[in-house]
């Protein structure tokens, strides 16, 4: 995936991480269960998986659903950066 202005989109790998970080003792449990109720492997890499992981957390905890407020806030800009770099390359 292209990285806009250098603003690189979230992954499913970055959701793991920020789990870990966030559940130190727990995170790989924490993080089973959110694949299971997102009907993910892990293995994903598109955006629909991201959006449906996001959804996950959302529904999970108040930490959770906070940490998939910021994943959300990071793809939507990603996409947007995405928008504005194309129109901005096509005026050229």
């Amino acid at each position: 995936m292209t990285a806009p202005y250098g603003f690189h989109s979230p992954t499913l790998t970055d959701a793991e991480n920020a789990i870990h970080r966030l559940y130190p003792s727990t995170g790989g449990q924490v993080w089973s269960s959110l694949l299971v109720k997102a009907g993910l492997t892990g293995r994903e890499t598109d955006v629909a998986a991201l959006s449906g992981l996001i959804d996950a957390m959302e529904k999970t905890d108040p930490v959770l659903s906070l940490c998939a407020q910021a994943f959300r806030i990071r793809s939507t800009t990603h996409t947007a950066l995405t928008a504005a770099e194309t129109l901005v390359r096509g005026a050229e």
